[in-house]
């Protein structure tokens, strides 16, 4: 059964194209899941348990093994070939050494789109291994250390190509140039901002409060990139507590990519009163599955109110 996930993107070229012969608009399209991993086949990694899954039904349940007649290699893909537009597509991944207990469990989604083959990038990260990994609900799923979103909006994906795995089709990291990051603002936008413009402190929902950040980058991987934020007052000599997440980011304008709407808490164990029109260094970075990373800061001055 392992030869049928190796073979099936191999079909979506010709099915893709039979429709277009008719000169209808194709109605049907397919999904290639490209796995990494910086575990070791054969050595960390014997055996993968798959389970693919359309509209939520199990379409196959699979074991690959990393020796034999037929070994599993990584990177590996996982096709899901001729289905019909808008159909939600999942898998799930077991990664097993030498036990009985999986080492990584990874899971990953979206949704078809007619006429395209869409790659949907998984990582087994090494992070995501042994007693230190994060346990994550779904919907979420370890990715690179920490939990991030299982579901990838198919808007958010690149068009599959034999090279995915050689990293020269992603639309954020176009070329092999250095990274670039830019820190500013927005709830709903990437908005610019220079040192020491004003940051509005809001009301959280549960109760901490922060400020918007946004930032903008190009040449790091728009998916499964890990988003920190650190802050420092320099009145106070305070640390914020670091924000974490993995947020795939969107394209914009001049071939870069943005991320915004990330809600910063200021206060965490101080008393917010304290920070009121204070002076705040963010600190970002960004760290892509390929090791790059991207950094930058931006002075901001904290409101003396709160929203």
């Amino acid at each position: 059964m392992g030869n049928v996930i190796r073979l099936l993107p191999l079909l979506f070229t010709l099915l893709l194209v039979l429709p277009s012969c008719s000169g209808s608009a194709p109605t049907r399209g397919g999904l290639v899941v490209g796995v990494t991993s910086d575990l070791r086949v054969g050595v960390d990694v014997l055996r993968l348990h798959v389970i693919r899954k359309v509209n939520g039904a199990v379409i196959s349940d699979e074991e690959l093994f990393s020796d034999g007649a037929s070994p599993f290699q990584i990177p590996l893909e996982i096709g899901f070939a001729d289905l019909e537009d808008g159909d939600d597509v999942d898998v799930e991944i077991e990664a097993f050494g030498s036990t009985s207990t999986p080492l990584v469990i990874r899971t990953a989604g979206s949704t078809i789109q007619a006429g395209r083959t869409l790659l949907l990038r998984a990582d087994l990260a090494s992070a995501c291994a042994g007693s230190s990994a994060p346990t994550c609900d779904a919907p979420q799923t370890c990715t690179g250390g920490v939990c991030g979103t299982s579901y990838v909006s198919p808007a958010m994906l690149e068009e599959y190509s034999s090279g995915w795995s050689k990293g020269k089709t992603d639309i954020c990291k176009p070329n092999d140039g250095p990274p670039t990051l830019f820190v500013g603002k927005g709830q709903a936008d990437y908005l610019p901002t220079s040192d020491y413009d004003l940051a509005q402190i809001e009301a959280g929902p549960q109760g901490g409060h922060h400020i918007w950040i946004a930032l903008r980058m190009k040449n790091l991987r728009q998916s499964g990139s890990i988003t920190t934020l650190t802050g420092h007052v320099e009145e106070l000599d305070l640390d914020i507590n670091p924000f974490t997440v993995i947020f795939t980011f969107d394209p914009d304008e001049g071939g870069f990519c943005k991320l915004y709407g990330l809600r910063f808490q200021i206060d965490g164990a101080t008393d917010i009163e304290s920070l009121l029109g204070k002076t705040l260094l963010v600190k970002a970075s960004v760290k892509d599955k390929d090791g790059d990373v991207g950094t930058a800061e931006r002075w901001v001055k904290l409101s003396s109110d709160i929203l």
